[in-house]
């Protein structure tokens, strides 16, 4: 795949060069989790390769965030893009490149084993964004079958955060 995408052509290069073992292995990894955690409603028509390349990107670009424990099991996976309030799916099927001074964040794949997971996850996702305080949070959800855009508030991380365990 060539798009004119630096990090992402960096990130491809970097899966497929045999010369980052462990790089690889820690992608395949979260692929995996990926895969069996997600309801065919995130990832209906990608392929594994296309999966690969989607993790091996966000970890490139630092907007990953993996959650796992001691013995490397992994309980979360959340994914997300900068971009701007009218950016829609497309920047994400496009390959589209991080606009890092956008007014808004793209929530886009999020998977937990459990409320103490999201809620590990989503502390991290402030600490590495902090910016998801004050830009505007976008998503799709799966309503009556059909992808529909989301914009969230930070009442959704207020939710997150008093849900029990």
């Amino acid at each position: 795949m060539e798009v004119n995408n630096p990090v992402l052509n960096s990130a491809v290069a970097a899966l497929e060069s045999g010369k980052q073992p462990a790089f690889v292995e820690f992608v395949d990894k979260v692929v995996d989790y990926c895969v069996k955690n997600e309801n065919g409603k995130v990832f209906p028509d990608w392929d594994v390769k296309t999966l690969r390349q989607l993790v091996a990107y966000h970890q490139a670009k630092g907007t990953l965030i993996v959650l796992a424990d001691e013995s490397a099991e992994i309980s979360g996976v959340f994914m997300w893009y900068n971009c701007d309030e009218d950016d829609g799916w497309s920047f994400v099927y496009n390959w589209d490149e991080d606009k890092p001074d956008g007014d808004a964040i793209f929530m886009a794949f999020l998977f937990a084993s459990s409320t103490s997971a999201w809620k590990q996850m989503l502390l991290k996702f402030i600490e590495k964004e902090p910016d998801v305080l004050i830009k505007k949070l976008l998503g799709v959800r799966i309503r009556k079958g059909v992808p529909t855009r989301t914009t969230y508030t930070t009442n959704l991380f207020t939710r997150i955060l008093k849900a029990k365990d």
